[in-house]
């Protein structure tokens, strides 16, 4: 018998529609004192896992950059403001505060360019204030656009060191020591983050690596293919891991 209340929910609109954050507003976490989220690893064979204290996962924040200059005769550049000029240095700023600015321990990327930027990173973004400072100098004009309204901010995913060492105990009496092991750091959102800013959570990785069942390509591959082997250990492992937190926390 349980000793207390367990909730199962789903995850709708986790790719970019913050799916998590509309939940919270629905009332998902009522009552809640701890959340447990779990996500299949191509990387991880079945019947293994692998979890990670602390930050764990990427923030993620979208904008969108407009640098203006001043037009005029290609004869005459000395009179023009060259827009390009102005975003090639932002760009180049941008690269410098990742690999010369920061900790070096804080991951970061950024993706594509129109200027339309994407950033992952553990720590705070600032690269916006960048573009706009970089067009100052070079005479030009920014306007940025942090775009929340169709990419909403996903803030890092931090796991809870206590949840991830029951995490860790319970796979190991359900799976055996040997196919437990501490996870990695990856630059890739996740909305579970959302309710980690409430209460206390991890997510940890069930592997679902098998060669003969032709799982071996990433979530978003068309070739996706899941070892359906991985199903019954993941229905155990969140049974074993509510049971259990419910029973220590009782004692």
């Amino acid at each position: 018998m349980l000793k207390g209340t367990v909730r199962l929910i789903f995850q709708p609109a986790e790719e970019g529609g913050a799916g998590a954050s509309h939940m919270i507003k629905d009332g998902v976490l009522d009552g809640v004192e701890a959340i447990f989220g779990m996500h299949v690893d191509y990387q991880v064979p079945t019947g293994s896992i692998e979890s990670h204290p602390g930050p764990t996962q990427a923030a993620v924040c979208f904008f969108e950059a407009k640098i203006e200059g001043k037009a005029g005769e290609a004869a005459k550049p000395h009179l023009n403001v060259d827009p390009l000029v102005a975003a090639s240095f932002a760009i180049l700023s941008m690269q410098q505060l990742i690999s010369r600015e920061d900790d070096p321990l804080h991951s970061q990327v950024c993706h594509h360019l129109r200027l339309f930027a994407i950033f992952l990173s553990f720590s705070a973004f600032v690269y916006p204030q960048v573009v706009e400072g970089q067009a100052a100098v070079h005479q030009c004009k920014a306007f940025t656009n942090m775009l929340e309204e169709d990419f909403p901010f996903y803030p890092a995913v931090v796991n809870d060191a206590g949840l991830h060492d029951h995490v860790q105990q319970v796979g190991a009496l359900l799976l055996g020591r040997d196919k437990v092991k501490t996870g990695k750091k990856i630059m890739a959102g996740e909305d579970f983050a959302f309710y980690q800013q409430l209460v206390p959570g991890i997510i940890f990785a069930t592997g679902m690596k098998n060669e003969r069942a032709g799982s071996v390509y990433p979530a978003h591959s068309p070739h996706f293919f899941i070892d359906e082997d991985v199903l019954p250990i993941g229905a155990a492992l969140h049974t074993a891991i509510a049971e259990l937190y419910l029973n220590q926390r009782s004692s």
